[in-house]
């Protein structure tokens, strides 16, 4: 009876070690294989059912509990138990000691990266400042629509201009004061919006390491070449 049991149990634990070998629904050699590799690759404690989680069901829990068990048994993970609960991690015999070279050069390594993400971080920064600069200014449409306006009552005075100058008509005191007071008062909105757009485009030429004069062809946009300083009805 005794020789019966002992081969029984012998059987068992044998059908066990297949299961992970033969059993479906992630198991077999490829199911050790997945929870071996991931648990190399992570190189941290998990518990059975992190690393079946973690392997998005490739592997049933019930089959990922077998391979833990047969990869214990083999030596290859390790196994400790808090309570009721069991995380496993590769053995680091397996891993390669890293020499005070190896350690130095990632050292280095991580230095570099951390001041890459710092440059990263300002650099973001920087384009985010222009970005809402831009979110407060007129958008393409809004200035377009103001500049053809802007045009189309410039036009008008330049009419009128002209017809003062033919003599046709004699303007009252009043109505000169009327008009300076007009012009200047468009003439400061055209320097705001030109400062305005000065502003803004050296920005973005400064963020994007560009020249203006280069960035204003490559986007063909025509500049008003009147010093802003300058009144262009002086010599009128």
């Amino acid at each position: 009876m005794a020789k019966q049991k002992k081969a029984s149990t012998n059987k068992n634990e044998d059908n066990n070690k297949k299961g992970t070998k033969g059993a479906g629904g992630g198991g077999g050699d490829d199911a050790e294989q997945k929870v071996l590799e991931y648990l190399r690759r992570q190189n941290r404690p998990y518990s059975v059912t992190d690393i079946s989680n973690n392997l998005h069901g490739a592997v049933t829990k019930a089959i990922t509990q077998k391979v833990l068990t047969n990869l214990v048994d083999k030596e290859e993970v390790s196994c400790k138990t808090y309570g009721k609960q069991s995380v496993y991690v590769v053995k680091q015999d397996q891993f390669e000691t890293p020499s005070p070279k190896d350690l130095n050069e990632m050292d280095t390594k991580i230095e570099e990266l951390k001041k890459e993400v710092n440059d990263y971080k300002d650099r973001n920064k920087q384009l985010q400042s222009v970005l809402n600069g831009l979110n407060n200014s007129l958008t393409n449409e809004q200035i377009e629509t103001k500049i053809n306006g802007l045009e189309k009552e410039n036009k008008g005075y330049e009419e009128r201009l002209n017809v003062l100058r033919s003599g046709a008509k004699q303007l009252t005191e009043e109505e000169k004061k009327q008009i300076d007071e007009l012009y200047e008062k468009n003439r400061k909105l055209w320097r705001q919006r030109k400062r305005m757009f000065e502003e803004v485009f050296n920005q973005i030429a400064e963020v994007t390491e560009r020249k203006t004069k280069d960035l204003v062809e490559e986007l063909g946009i025509e500049t008003d070449p009147i010093d802003i300083n300058e009144d262009p009805l002086k010599n009128l």
